[in-house]
C-alpha cells in the first residue's frame, strides 16, 4: 500500500490494480468499504477496455475478461511524494494472450487541494500502432440511502440510459428519464445490478449532491464522452464512471480499433486521459 496526503485530502493505494482502497476527505471515508457485503471494489482501474467490450484484432477473438486485466494485475510503483504517486503496468506474457498490443500504462495519482486527479498514461514502445479504450470506476460512500440524492449537470442533458442484457451486452432498446441539469435518485434506480447508461453526455463534470446535506463531490471527466451509474443492490454507495468507449452491442463482430471510444497510439507516441474528483 502507497499512501499520499495533504491538508484536506488522505488517500491509500494498493498496488494490485493500481486502486485507491481508501479516500479520507477531513478523516471522513469517501470510498465504498463494501459495507453490506455487495462489492469488494473501491476504485478500479478499467483498462485497455471499460464494461464487455471483446477484443477482436484481424479476425481473431483474445479472451479479454470484462473491464479488462489491469484491474487485477500487480503494478509497481515508480515514483512517490507526499501527493502524488504513479504506478506502472508494461506488456508481458500473461496480457499479449488477451490484449495482443505492446503498452506501457502508468496511473498516476495527484491531489490538488481538495481534489483527487486519476491519471492514465498510456505510451506505445512498438512500431505498430495501438489501440486501447478506458474508464474509471470510482465509488462514492453515501452516509444516507441512495434517494436522498440527486445528479446535477451544468449541461442540459438527454437523460437515455442505453439498456443491456446480463452479459453487459446493448441490447439496442433505451429508457427516456427525462431531461434537464438534474437527474434525481430513489432507492430503487437501479433495478438488479442495472447499469445506466448515458452515452454521449455533453456535460463534462457532474455534481453528486445530498438533499441534506449538499454537494458532495464533483467528477470532472473531460475527455470522456460516456458517463455510467452503478451500484450494488442495498448498498449506499454510488459508482460515477467515466467511459471512453461504451459496451458491445450483442452479436456484434466489430475489430476493436474500429470502435467508438477507442484511441490510437502511434508508434512511440503516447496518449493520456484523466479525471477528477473534487470532493466537499
Amino acid at each position: 500500500m502507497t499512501d499520499i496526503s495533504n491538508e484536506h485530502l488522505g488517500v491509500t493505494i494498493s498496488e494490485r490494480g493500481a486502486e485507491p482502497v481508501s479516500v479520507r476527505y477531513h478523516g471522513r471515508e469517501r470510498l465504498w468499504q463494501n459495507g453490506n457485503g455487495s462489492w469488494a471494489g473501491h476504485a478500479p482501474v478499467l483498462f485497455p477496455v471499460a464494461g464487455n467490450c471483446k477484443m477482436r484484432v484481424g479476425g481473431t477473438e483474445y479472451p479479454l475478461p470484462r473491464h479488462g486485466f489491469a484491474r487485477s494485475s500487480l503494478f509497481t510503483l515508480r515514483r512517490a511524494a507526499a501527493d502524488s504517486a504513479t504506478f506502472t503496468l508494461a506488456a508481458n506474457r500473461e496480457t499479449r494472450k488477451v490484449y495482443p498490443y505492446d503498452f506501457v500504462l502508468s496511473v498516476t495519482y495527484t491531489l490538488r487541494g481538495n481534489a483527487l486527479e486519476t491519471a492514465y498514461l498510456v505510451e506505445n514502445p512498438a512500431k505498430a500502432p495501438l489501440f486501447f479504450a478506458c474508464g474509471g470506476h470510482l465509488s462514492h460512500a453515501l452516509a444516507e440511502n441512495c434517494g436522498a440524492h440527486m445528479l446535477r449537470f451544468p449541461e442540459e442533458e438527454i437523460f437515455t440510459t442505453l439498456e443491456h442484457d446480463e452479459n453487459g451486452l446493448l441490447t439496442g432498446q433505451t429508457s427516456d428519464m427525462g431531461r434537464g441539469k438534474t437527474l434525481c435518485l430513489t432507492d430503487d434506480f437501479f433495478r438488479d445490478g442495472q447499469t445506466f447508461i448515458l452515452g454521449g453526455v455533453k456535460s463534462r463534470s457532474v455534481t453528486l449532491v445530498s438533499r441534506t446535506l449538499g454537494p458532495l463531490a464533483e467528477v470532472g471527466f473531460a475527455g470522456f464522452e460516456n458517463l455510467l451509474l452503478w451500484r450494488p443492490k442495498g448498498a449506499r454507495m454510488l459508482c460515477i464512471e467515466p467511459w471512453s468507449n461504451l459496451p458491445d452491442a450483442a452479436g456484434s463482430l466489430a475489430e476493436f480499433p474500429q470502435k467508438a471510444g477507442v484511441f490510437e497510439v502511434p508508434a512511440g507516441g503516447s496518449k493520456t486521459c484523466a479525471y477528477t474528483v473534487t470532493y466537499f
